[in-house]
This record gives structure tokens, C-alpha cells and sequence, in this order.
């Protein structure tokens, strides 16, 4: 790399002082007898090497006195000066410190290293629950993937939560399942741990052709199978110094280890199972049968090693499973829809009462003006201004009254439709102790005979409202104009009809 070809340019090194880096900082120390002094040219070159957003200084200095710092700006050549006027003060015996120091920033979840070997250095630095609290901490972005991009590396490795490589590749992101994924885990075991991370077992499951150093591929699989574990078995904690576990199957098992003893052998047939039981299908059920077969397959050394091929046994055991419960699972399916078809009558039910309810008043209201029309043709009322203004009045009191009821209706449908909504909801949810989530809706046919109902009831009181209105407004034009014309009519005087001739 760059770095160590400038340090070996310069001279033999005594040894180095500092290599390591972090998600931070990148700082490498060599210690020297004595040095070639470099030139602006070759520490330029350095810079040059560095990320753009990255901040990279140059110290020199000898034994323990005060460094000589240069910096890519402005004030380079100056203190290029200041370093030869240091190094023309060196004496025999003297030690010269030379140290590059870079301070980074990332941006959009994508994390740059300058040594792989640094990086797998710094992962071999933390025990597993501080390396599961690292991860899931907020120095990620933990709604995307996790880019770490190293100089030096060769290949990719490559898993649900991180991608590594020597250069940014974009990668096909799934994490709408995560979230629902650590819900679930948690729900259904007892971790002291599991509901603090950010992180899966999957995360740390690695494919690709990278090269990883063999111990910090360890680190990562000791993780994932101590996530494993808390996702499968029933209780367990998690410590610096130990990892406990308590299995209730065929067997209770409860043990204690020492961490960093986790074996990763089994690491595949554990992650196959805790695949198949999160995956699809019915959680409780699979868990379940899983603590059983493994607590008759773990092996009595605490090593978390399982004998036989537990996963085969597992899929076997569950298609037995399925058959003894195929006729219960019909049962219930068949009431379902029962029920489904009893919602779809309540819906009728209280839709047509609302349509029911504007028939009647408006059949009402027809009759009553159509009687007003009738009276005032045949009757002769003496006084035919206050026929017509009594009439009218009560005309309009029984509109505003009709208009009350249709407000009225209007709200007890829309209170039924709540109900129903709420009612279907809870019918749902009493079944999730006997299906799961696929199966309901499965069954429900994705709630489509639900949506459909709520559209009728839309329609219907949109329909009916319409028309009620339209009726309303239809009988108080024709009670303006009755009121007009009945008041421009002249009344009809008794004096002056013709006196009648007897023969």
C-alpha cells in the first residue's frame, strides 16, 4: 500500500509504533534511526491518496519533543521548512517519529478503510455483545445496508445487512422483513439482549468471494450463532464473560458458557432452522416442534453442537404435524367463511334500513303536499291567504324535520359502519392464536369481500343522500312557488255567485 512503500522510502524503520484504524480515524507510526528527508513532492503524493472528504495531517518528530505538523493547505511550504529545520537538529541515538494521521467522514451509510487489516483487527477487538451493541448503535444508518469500503480488499462478502468490497456497489435492498422479523423474535423468546440490537443473524452470515482473515470470520459466526440461539431457544442472556440458554422441549436444558467458547460448528443447520421457522407459517407451531427435536439432538457438553441432521428430521416432523391438523385447519376455514357471509348480510341489513328510512319520509312528504294541492283545488276556505301561509309553514316544518332524520340516518349508518369495521377487525385477530397472518388472508381472499362490503355502504348512503336531497329540494321549489301563486290568485267570493232560479 501506499503508506508502507512511502515508510520504507525513507528509510529502515526501527519498528512501528501505531497501525490501527477504526470507523473514524486511520493512524500509522513508524519509529527511525535515522530518515531520508522527504520531499514536498512525496508528501503531496501522499494527500493525493487520501478521500477527498477525509482530513489528513503529517507528523514528525524526535524522541519525545514537540511535531512538526503539515497539512494540505495554505500553510504547506511553511511548514515544510519547519520539518527540515527540525530534522538539520537531529543527533546520533535519536529517535524520528513520522506519523500520518487521517480523520474520516462518511456519508449515505458507506464507510471507508485504508487497511484490511486494520479493519479485521479492530472487529477481533470486541467481545460479541459489544460487537452486536456496535453495530446496532447510531453511527448507522440502520434503514439501509452498510457499505464498508476497504483499499486493500480483495472480492466481496456480502450479507442482509452489510456489503464489503474494495469499491461501492450498489446491492438490491430487502429490509421491509426486518423490522417484523426482530418483532417477532422478541415476542415469542426471552432475551435480555435481543430487544437492544439493530441486528439479525443473517447479518453476519457472509457470502461472496472475499478474503477475511479466519479470525474475525469466527467473531462474525460466534455472533450470529449466539443470535441464533436467542431467536430459537427459550430464555437466554448475554454477557462479556458468558453466554446462558435454557431450552424447554422433550428435554429442559439450561447451561452456562463462556462466551467466548461459543462453538460455530452446526452454524449452517441452525440458521436453516431459524430460517424455516421465520420465514412463513405458523411461528408458535414450528418453534415449538424445533425446542423439541433440538433438545433431543444437542449434545450433552454445553458445546452447542448437534448430532444428526436435525433440519431433515424437523421439515419431516412437520408434514406429519399438518396432516393431524389439516381437518381442524378445514373446520376452521369453513367458519370463517360462515362468518364472512353473515358480514355481508349485516351489511345489507342496516343499508337498507337507511334506504327504507328515505322511502318512508319522502313517500311521506309526497303525500302530505299532494294533499295540500288537492285541498286547496276542491276546498273553499274562507280566508285563502292564511290556508296558504298555514299550509306552507307547515310545509317547511316538515322538511326541516325530514332533513333532521336524513342527518340523522345518515350518522347511525356511518356508527354502523364503524362498528362493522371494528367488529371484522377483532375477527381477525381472534384467529391469530389458530393461523397465521398468510393464512387469514389467505382465507379472507386479502379482505376483498370486506372492501367490497365497506364499498356498498359507501355508495349506498351516497346514492340515497343524493336523491333524499334531490327530493327536498324538489318539494321546497314547488312550496315557493304553491306560496306565490296561492297568494297572486284572487280568493273565490261567495257573493258573487249567480243566485240560483227556482222553477
Amino acid at each position: 500500500m501506499w503508506y508502507h512503500d512511502f515508510f520504507n522510502s525513507i528509510g529502515t524503520p526501527n519498528e512501528i509504533e501505531i497501525f490501527e484504524e477504526d470507523f473514524n480515524e486511520f493512524t500509522i507510526e513508524y519509529s527511525y534511526p535515522t530518515i531520508l528527508l522527504p520531499t514536498e513532492e512525496t508528501i503531496k503524493n501522499i494527500f493525493a491518496e487520501v478521500k477527498n472528504s477525509d482530513i489528513c495531517s503529517f507528523y514528525l518528530s524526535i524522541d519525545q519533543g514537540e511535531s512538526v505538523v503539515i497539512k494540505d493547505d495554505n500553510n504547506f511550504s511553511l511548514s515544510f521548512n519547519d520539518l527540515n529545520n527540525l530534522l538539520s537538529s537531529h543527533e546520533e541515538g535519536e529517535k524520528i517519529n513520522i506519523k500520518i494521521n487521517i480523520y474520516k467522514t462518511s456519508t449515505d451509510n458507506q464507510f471507508h478503510f485504508y487497511s484490511k487489516d486494520c479493519f479485521f483487527n479492530y472487529i477481533k477487538s470486541f467481545d460479541s455483545v459489544s460487537l452486536a451493541n456496535f453495530f446496532s448503535s447510531s453511527v448507522f444508518d440502520h434503514t439501509s445496508k452498510i457499505y464498508i469500503l476497504i483499499n486493500d480488499f480483495v472480492g466481496t462478502l456480502n450479507s442482509s445487512k452489510f456489503f464489503i468490497a474494495a469499491q461501492y456497489q450498489a446491492e438490491e435492498e430487502d429490509y421491509g422483513y426486518r423490522e417484523k422479523r426482530i418483532n417477532n423474535i422478541i415476542s415469542n423468546n426471552h432475551s435480555s439482549f435481543f430487544a437492544k440490537l439493530k441486528v439479525l443473524p443473517e447479518d453476519f452470515i457472509f457470502s461472496g468471494n472475499g478474503e477475511i482473515e479466519l479470525l474475525a470470520l469466527e467473531q462474525f459466526q460466534r455472533l450470529a450463532k449466539i443470535l441464533l440461539i436467542a431467536s430459537i431457544f427459550d430464555i437466554t442472556d448475554l454477557t462479556k464473560e458468558s453466554f446462558y440458554y435454557k431450552l424447554n422441549g422433550y428435554k429442559s436444558i439450561s447451561e452456562s458458557i463462556n462466551t467466548a467458547n461459543v462453538n460455530i460448528k452446526n452454524l449452517d443447520d441452525f440458521y436453516n432452522i431459524y430460517l424455516w421457522i421465520y420465514n412463513s407459517g405458523n411461528i408458535l407451531d414450528k418453534l415449538g416442534l424445533a425446542r423439541n427435536l433440538i433438545s433431543l439432538h444437542l449434545k450433552k457438553d454445553s458445546s452447542l453442537e448437534l448430532e444428526g441432521d436435525v433440519f431433515e428430521s424437523l421439515k419431516s416432523s412437520y408434514k406429519v404435524y399438518e396432516k393431524q391438523n389439516v381437518k381442524q385447519y378445514i373446520e376452521v376455514r369453513n367458519k370463517m367463511s360462515d362468518q364472512i357471509s353473515d358480514y355481508g348480510k349485516r351489511v345489507a341489513s342496516f343499508t337498507d334500513n337507511f334506504a327504507n328510512g328515505f322511502q318512508k319520509s319522502a313517500l311521506s312528504l309526497v303525500t302530505f303536499f299532494s294533499s295540500l294541492i288537492v285541498t286547496r283545488i276542491l276546498a273553499t276556505p274562507k280566508n285563502n291567504s292564511d290556508f296558504i301561509m298555514y299550509s306552507t309553514l307547515i310545509t317547511l316544518v316538515f322538511l326541516g324535520i325530514t332533513l333532521v332524520y336524513m342527518i340523522i340516518s345518515r350518522f347511525e349508518l356511518s356508527e354502523q359502519e364503524s362498528r362493522f369495521k371494528k367488529s371484522y377487525s377483532d375477527f381477525k385477530k381472534r384467529y391469530t392464536d389458530l393461523l397465521t397472518e398468510e393464512d387469514i388472508a389467505r382465507i379472507l381472499n386479502n379482505d376483498e369481500e370486506h372492501n367490497s362490503d365497506l364499498l356498498y355502504i359507501t355508495k349506498k348512503r351516497k346514492w340515497y343522500t343524493t336523491l333524499w336531497i334531490l327530493v327536498l329540494a324538489l318539494i321546497l321549489i314547488a312550496t315557493i312557488v304553491y306560496y306565490l301563486y296561492g297568494n297572486a290568485t284572487p280568493p273565490f267570493q261567495d257573493d258573487k255567485l249567480p243566485s240560483p232560479k227556482f222553477i
